[in-house]
C-alpha cells in the first residue's frame, strides 16, 4: 500500500511539473528538464551580469552571437566600473573606508575580479557559444536512466553554494552595516549595492561549478549502469552459466553488453572530456576568486586579532556581537571552497570508480566482440586521466582546503608577530 501512494505521488509530481515545462520540452527526461531549467537560469543571469555575449535561438536551435545583448553587456560593465571605481575612491578620500572594515573590503576587492572577468569573457564569446554548441549535454541525459535521489543530492550542492551562500553573506552584511556604521542610515539598496560586486564576481564560478556538479552527475550514472553490465557479464562466464547456456545465447548476449558498453564510453568521453575544457574558460576567474577570498579571511582574522590584542592590552571595548557576524561572513567564502573541493574530488573519485569497474570484468570466456569493446573504454579512460588544474596552479580535491587553510595560518602568524614585536618594542 505504501509503495503504490510513493508511486502515486510521483505520477502526480511528474504531471504537475509537465504542466509547467514548455511543449518542445516535455519530451524530454524529468532530471534532463530539471537541468534546462537551471541552465536557463544560469544563462539569464549571464546576459543580466554582462559577462556574456550570446543567445539562444530557438529558430536556429544553438547558440549565437547578438549585437543587442554585447551592447547591453558592454555598457553594464562600464556603468559597473565607473560607479564603483568612484565609490571606492569617495569611501577612501573621505575615511569611511579603513583597514578595520573588513567585509565592505572584501566585497570591493570582488571588484576587480567582476573587471577581469569582463576583460577576459568578451573576447573569448565566440569559443564559447561554439563549446556550447557542440557539447551534446540533453542527447547523454536522456540516454540515461537516473533516479531522482541522486538529481536531488546533487542539485542540493548547487542550492547550498548558489542561494544558501549568497544569503547568508546578505543577512551578515546588513547586521554588520547597521552595528558598525550606526550613524548611517542603511537602506535594501545601499546594502545591495555593497553586496552586487560578490554576486557577479562568483557567477563564473558558479558556472563552472554548476556544470562541475552536472558532470558528476553524469558519471555517478554511467557507473551505476556500468556496475550492471559486470555483474551480468561475469556471471555468464560461471562454471554454472556456462554449462546452462548455449554458446549462441551468450554471443548474443555479450554482444548487447558490448553495444551498452559502446554507449557508455562515448557519454563519457563527452562528460570528461568537455568538463576539462570548459575550465579553460573559468580557471582565470577562479584562481582570482581564491586569491580575494584567501586575503579577504586573511584580514578579516587578522582585525579580530587586533580586537582582542587591544582589549587586553590597551584595554580598549570589545564588540563580541560585532565579531561573531564578521565571523560568520567570513566562514562563507570557506564554505564555498569546501563544497567546489568536495564536488571536485567526488568527480575525480567517480572517474577513478570507470577504471576500477573495468578492471573488475572477466574476459577469459568473453566474447571477441565484448573484450575490444572493454579494453577500448578502460584506453579511452586511461587517455583523459581527468584532473582539474586551473591554470596549472593547483588541482581541485580535498587537498584544496588544506592549502588554504594552512596559507591563511602561515600569513596570520607572520602578521601577528610582527604586530606584538611592534607593540612591545614601542613600550
Amino acid at each position: 500500500m505504501r509503495f503504490l501512494r510513493r508511486l502515486t505521488r510521483r505520477f502526480r509530481f511528474h504531471l504537475s511539473w509537465q504542466r509547467l515545462t514548455p511543449p518542445r520540452f516535455r519530451h524530454y527526461k524529468v532530471h534532463s528538464q530539471l537541468v534546462l531549467l537551471c541552465l536557463s537560469v544560469t544563462i539569464f543571469l549571464n546576459i543580466l551580469y554582462g559577462v556574456y555575449l550570446g543567445r539562444f535561438s530557438f529558430r536556429r536551435k544553438k547558440f549565437v552571437f547578438c549585437k543587442i545583448v554585447t551592447a547591453y553587456c558592454v555598457t553594464m560593465g562600464t556603468i559597473f566600473g565607473i560607479f564603483y571605481t568612484w565609490r571606492i575612491y569617495e569611501e577612501v578620500t573621505s575615511g569611511q573606508l579603513t583597514r578595520s572594515h573588513t567585509i565592505e573590503i572584501y566585497c570591493y576587492m570582488n571588484v576587480c575580479v567582476c573587471l577581469i572577468n569582463y576583460v577576459t569573457q568578451w573576447p573569448i564569446t565566440f569559443r564559447i557559444v561554439r563549446f556550447q554548441n557542440s557539447v551534446k549535454l540533453f542527447t547523454v541525459l536522456n540516454q540515461l536512466e537516473i533516479s531522482m535521489s541522486m538529481v536531488w543530492k546533487a542539485f542540493s550542492y548547487s542550492i547550498i553554494k548558489m542561494i544558501v551562500c549568497p544569503l547568508v553573506e546578505y543577512i551578515s552584511l546588513i547586521l554588520y552595516q547597521r552595528r558598525a556604521h550606526p550613524e548611517l542610515h542603511w537602506t535594501n539598496m545601499a546594502t545591495v549595492k555593497t553586496m552586487l560586486p560578490v554576486l557577479v564576481s562568483n557567477q563564473i564560478n558558479n558556472c563552472f561549478f554548476g556544470g562541475l556538479v552536472i558532470a558528476n552527475l553524469i558519471v555517478a550514472a554511467i557507473n551505476r549502469t556500468l556496475m550492471a553490465i559486470v555483474k551480468e557479464s561475469n556471471m555468464l562466464q560461471t562454471p554454472a552459466q556456462l554449462d546452462l547456456h548455449k554458446p549462441y545465447y551468450r554471443m548474443r548476449r555479450f554482444c548487447e553488453l558490448a553495444d551498452g558498453l559502446d554507449e557508455l564510453a562515448n557519454m563519457y568521453s563527452i562528460c570528461a572530456t568537455r568538463s576539462k575544457d570548459y575550465l579553460r574558460f573559468t580557471d582565470c576567474s577562479m584562481v582570482l576568486s581564491m586569491l580575494m577570498n584567501l586575503i579577504g579571511i586573511t584580514l578579516g582574522f587578522f582585525n579580530q586579532y587586533m580586537a582582542i590584542a587591544d582589549h587586553y592590552i590597551n584595554e580598549e571595548p570589545f564588540d563580541l556581537y560585532l565579531a561573531v557576524v564578521l565571523l560568520i561572513f567570513l566562514s562563507i567564502p570557506f564554505l564555498e571552497l569546501v563544497i567546489v573541493a568536495r564536488i571536485s574530488n567526488q568527480m575525480l573519485l567517480e572517474t577513478q570508480k570507470t577504471g576500477e569497474l573495468l578492471q573488475r570484468i572477466n574476459l577469459q570466456h568473453a566474447d571477441i566482440r565484448f573484450k575490444q569493446v572493454v579494453k577500448a573504454f578502460w584506453l579511452r579512460v586511461s587517455t583523459i586521466n581527468y584532473k582539474l588544474m586551473p591554470l596549472g596552479l593547483l588541482e581541485l580535491n580535498t587537498t584544496l582546503v588544506n592549502t588554504v587553510f594552512s596559507s591563511v595560518i602561515g600569513f596570520l602568524l607572520i602578521l601577528v608577530q610582527s604586530d606584538l614585536t611592534l607593540r612591545f618594542s614601542l613600550k
